[in-house]
């Protein structure tokens, strides 16, 4: 037969161990806390917007000229990133990045239908970050020339150095310690009691092991006993006659 657990045994179950869920829960938020504040490295980030605008050959613009800039975009994305760009940054900042450390600082993105794109850079030094920034998005505009023979990408917008970190989220990352330190604390709590098997109550004995319940014998308390002077007095001349014994 199985067995079921109804909603009030679980919670006498953890209630029986909240002293440890929180204590467990309090660990997680203090781990949390230490890693944000003392391990995890600020991380800044720098944007600066291009626009990508063909010469036009009449006076107005056309509907396809805007779906050709849009498409050139795509293509830009990647020659961002590529070795012919972030070589000369590399070069001309001094930095001891790899090209594909470097490029993993870039991100490039723009919105949809849109003829201006951004180029953020992410970094552990807020006045690198835009550094950098700035560096790519000139290299680029210089070299897209020789490299698509088109001379069409304008910067609008030159990266400033950001003093405010975009990660970690202190708060965050502590209300997902707490949390993370609860549930393992709870887990635990269910390891433990489905560990224990020791009788509870007297179900087990006529349930599961299938015996009559002959009766109960309580336990009084100290505050019990006190309170009646006949058990008391019962209880010192039982403790006299196993003295004596």
């Amino acid at each position: 037969m199985e067995e079921e657990i109804s909603l009030v045994e679980i919670w006498q179950m953890l209630k029986k161990r909240l002293g440890m869920i929180f204590s467990i829960g309090i660990a997680g938020l203090a781990l949390a806390a230490i890693y944000t504040l003392f391990i995890a490295v600020p991380q800044y980030s720098s944007t600066t917007q291009m626009l990508v605008n063909r010469p036009q050959t009449g006076e107005t613009i056309q509907a396809s000229d805007i779906n050709t800039n849009l498409q050139l975009i795509n293509t830009y994305k990647d020659i961002i990133k590529g070795p012919v760009i972030l070589d000369g940054v590399r070069e001309g900042l001094d930095v001891e990045f790899s090209h594909t450390q470097l490029s993993d600082k870039i991100q490039v993105a723009n919105q949809d239908n849109s003829q201006v794109f951004s180029l953020t850079v992410t970094d552990d030094n807020p006045y690198r970050a835009s550094e950098i920034a700035n560096s790519v998005a000139e290299t680029f505009q210089n070299e897209i020339d020789d490299i698509m023979k088109v001379d069409n990408v304008t910067i609008i917008s030159a990266a400033l150095p950001n003093t405010s970190p975009i990660s970690p989220n202190n708060l965050l990352n502590m209300v997902i310690g707490l949390i993370l330190g609860l549930m393992i604390g709870v887990g635990l709590a269910f390891v433990l009691a489905f560990l224990d098997t020791s009788v509870k109550d007297d179900k087990f004995i006529s349930q599961e092991l299938g015996w009559v319940n002959l009766g109960k014998i309580s336990e009084m308390t100290t505050d019990e006993l006190k309170s009646d002077p006949r058990k008391s007095e019962l209880q010192k001349h039982s403790r006299t006659a196993r003295t004596r014994v």
